[in-house]
């Protein structure tokens, strides 16, 4: 080649090059750019921590005996986290588009039952909710076995990865890291109704939840869910809140990414080292978790898989949940392996909206024996006629449940709709679990504080029911078998 050739060839890949290097620092910087509006905006968050437009009443109650698992990562404690100077300040700095949407929405709104759904598997709240549990259970000795057995996971999976495993699966190939693609991509969230009701009908609503914001009833992909979980709790056993808050600052977070990602950090810390201060507080050997399956085309051999890989992960599976059982049949003889604890494996829950579905199913013959159930406890409440007794438990129903519980070896649990469960509910409720722990096992799957309630009673019917209260009249089943689709309102006070 003529050396005036080569020379001219030589030229153009230098100019090429300094292109690429322009672009590459061009990119570099608006990354910096970014990354330092990410950190200054959970920074100037925290100048505006007290402004909120809420001041909620904190209302106690006798600590709870039985609180299964915190239902949404204790987002009924949503209002407590906010009337906590320290912990306003965690939230703000590690969640600031959650804190400037709470912010903005309770300007119009300052309601506990508005705030409350905000929080939903948020993982700064769940951190706010074992930390404080850790220290109201100390020293304590009237706990039932069964008390925290997990946290609360609701998970979204796309279809299509599912459909592949299935494939795989018959076609006796490695799935492995397949299912940890899966499990480092699923976003923990509730989801909105709509996504609810679609993802029901066959449409896959993953990619859909990904871009939902988090107070929205979207959620956080799990990896990033654990390292939030991880920061908040050193945080708050921080000597020096501000000095750890400035290191944080330095690292490197998402902007502009899907919502489920937004302000995560680039980086999460391993799992082992984000669930440290969780063992630490708690004295628990590893974190435990309770999924319940939102992808509703999810099977016990891809769920099998992914129980596996959690455990890869150090994180034990306490329970499985589904309204269908199908999608969890057999999980249990799954054995589990967290570290060098061998376990049982996941307990298989299916959920039930009333009290009269569970008796219905049974007489049905679609309930197995031993069944694990839970079902919303607003059902076994009625309403009452005095001031000071708004609700009254439901003997009669109570009863009945009873006589199912020992015919069919059931194990009964309960739950709420916190945003609509005042605080002459929560009472009647814990005090029902507390005096009847072989009644109801699982006890309460209470999603708030152990001795505190966020909603006095205002003279409204707020038992626990939420949107749920709808299903009795667009025949989702029974609200009480026993007593037709009313609500009675008779019964006896303790």
């Amino acid at each position: 080649m003529p050396s005036s050739v080569w020379n001219r060839l030589l030229l153009r890949i230098a100019r090429l090059w300094d292109s690429l290097e322009l672009l590459f620092r061009r990119a570099e910087r608006e990354t910096r750019e970014v990354e330092a509006e990410v950190r200054q905006l959970g920074l100037d968050l925290l100048d505006k921590v007290d402004d909120l437009p809420f001041v909620p009443q904190l209302v106690p109650m006798p600590p709870l005996t039985n609180q299964y698992y915190g239902h949404g990562a204790f987002m009924g404690a949503a209002p407590a986290l906010l009337h906590d100077e320290r912990w306003r300040r965690i939230l703000a700095f590690l969640m600031p588009d959650v804190f400037w949407e709470v912010q903005e929405v309770l300007k119009e709104r300052p309601e506990p039952g508005v705030l409350i759904p905000m929080f939903e598997n948020n993982p700064v709240m769940c951190a706010y909710g074992v930390w404080y549990g850790s220290q109201r259970r100390k020293g304590r000795t009237d706990l039932h076995p069964n008390d925290l057995a997990g946290v609360e996971w609701d998970i979204f999976v796309e279809d299509a990865q599912i459909t592949v495993f299935e494939e795989k699966v018959l076609e006796k190939e490695d799935a492995q890291d397949l299912i940890r693609t899966v499990v480092d991509r699923m976003v923990i969230a509730h989801a909105s109704t709509a996504d609810t009701v679609q993802e029901a009908a066959g449409v896959c609503q993953y990619e859909d939840v990904r871009r939902t914001p988090k107070t929205r009833m979207g959620g956080v992909q799990a990896d990033a869910w654990l390292d939030l979980f991880g920061r908040a709790l050193r945080l708050a056993e921080a000597p020096d809140l501000m000095a750890l808050m400035a290191d944080y600052a330095k690292l490197p977070r998402y902007s502009e990414q899907e919502a489920c990602m937004n302000h995560c950090f680039r980086d999460p810390m391993p799992v082992e080292l984000a669930l440290e201060p969780y063992r630490r507080m708690t004295g628990r050997a590893y974190f435990s978790i309770v999924l319940e399956i939102k992808s509703r085309r999810s099977t016990p051999a891809f769920l099998g898989a992914m129980v596996r890989e959690l455990n890869r992960r150090g994180l034990h599976v306490a329970a499985v949940c589904s309204f269908d059982p199908s999608e969890v049949a057999g999980l249990s003889s799954v054995p589990q392996q967290v570290g060098t604890a061998l376990l049982l494996g996941p307990r298989e829950i299916r959920f039930f909206h009333w009290a009269g579905e569970v008796q219905a199913a049974c007489d049905r013959g679609e309930v197995a024996v031993g069944q694990s159930l839970l079902f919303n406890g607003a059902s076994l409440l009625s309403l009452g006629q005095e001031k000071d007794a708004p609700y009254l438990w439901d003997r009669e129903v109570i009863e009945e449940l009873d006589s199912y519980r020992r015919n069919f070896g059931l194990h009964i649990g309960l739950y709420v709709q916190e945003g609509d469960c005042d605080h002459a509910a929560v009472m009647l409720l814990t005090e029902l679990v507390r005096r009847y722990p072989a009644t109801f096992e699982l006890g309460f799957a209470w999603g708030g504080l152990l001795d505190e309630v966020t909603i006095p009673h205002d003279g409204r019917d707020r038992r626990g029911l939420g949107s749920q209260a709808l299903m009795r009249w667009v025949g989702e089943g029974p609200w009480k078998l026993r007593r037709g689709e009313g609500v009675s309102e008779a019964g006896d006070a303790e």
